[in-house]
């Protein structure tokens, strides 16, 4: 559940993960994904605006 909240960039997600986990599996997911996702939609906000002008 950590790793879908953290692809999505949705913390209420990873607060409903680490209510129904009772561990911090949810958590780590979540930090292990959400710096590339983040990297990943400014690259294709970039991209996007280059290929439309």
């Amino acid at each position: 559940m950590g790793l879908i909240a953290g692809s999505m960039t949705d913390p209420p997600a990873l607060a409903y993960a680490n209510s129904v986990s009772d561990n911090d599996a949810p958590a780590v997911g979540y930090a292990s994904v959400y710096p590339l996702v983040m990297f990943l939609r400014v690259l294709a906000a970039q991209l996007l605006i280059l290929f439309f002008l």
